[in-house]
């Protein structure tokens, strides 16, 4: 039978034990935790920093955005702006049109006039004198 004696390599195999387990968490645990530390203080500022990119990212797009809003608009001022004083320009050239053909046909009107009142007049002068030559044509009065 196999019997269990206390003697001095229970306590040699467990100061060995401790000596492991001392090295162990020197050697292996200590280092890890102190890279785990560093990866997650390393998340957390490149969380931060990535949280404030985004943050200022989206100012930066309100801001592109106000701008672009603002350009419209002034956009859209002065087309109506052009679109009023094309009208005005072309409302301008069209009366000054109209009153020129106004002024044309009144004096071509007038022309007109004077040319008929002198034909009537002519006419008038020569009725006598036509009437007296086919009188005496008919008549037989040639002289």
């Amino acid at each position: 039978m196999i019997s269990i004696g206390l003697d001095e390599t229970l306590i040699y195999q467990m100061l060995l034990f401790f000596v492991i387990i001392f090295l162990g968490k020197v050697l292996y645990l200590n280092p890890m935790k102190e890279v785990l530390d560093q990866r997650e203080n390393k998340i957390k500022s490149l969380s931060a920093s990535a949280e404030h990119n985004l943050s200022a990212v989206v100012e930066s797009k309100e801001r592109y955005e106000a701008k672009l809003a603002d350009i419209k608009s002034e956009i859209s001022s002065y087309q109506a702006r052009m679109r009023e004083e094309t009208s005005k320009e072309i409302e301008k050239i069209i009366s000054t049109a109209k009153a020129e053909v106004a002024q044309k046909t009144e004096a071509s009107r007038v022309e007109l006039e004077k040319a008929v009142s002198e034909a009537r007049e002519n006419l008038s002068k020569d009725v006598k004198e036509i009437s007296d030559m086919i009188y005496k044509t008919v008549t037989g009065h040639v002289a």
